[in-house]
């Protein structure tokens, strides 16, 4: 592997980081949406982004050549 590679390869990997984050965070405020009793739509559209950002991990990994995760 080249140095090129291995920057390319971290750089997907912090992206990756950061997604997964940012996922965590969406189920948390999802969650916390649904049980303060907020509207279906911020519930759906926190869901929504959740959805957006899993979707978004799981073509990183491929990118990496990782196993799907089951979260």
């Amino acid at each position: 592997m080249t140095t090129e590679s291995f920057v390319h390869v971290g750089h997907l990997r912090s992206q990756l980081t950061a997604i997964s984050r940012k996922a965590e965070q969406a189920f948390e405020c999802a969650f916390d949406l649904q049980q303060a009793g907020a509207s279906s739509e911020r519930v759906e559209a926190a869901m929504a982004e959740i959805s957006r950002l899993q979707e978004s991990a799981r073509q990183l990994r491929e990118q990496l050549g990782e196993p799907p995760v089951l979260h």
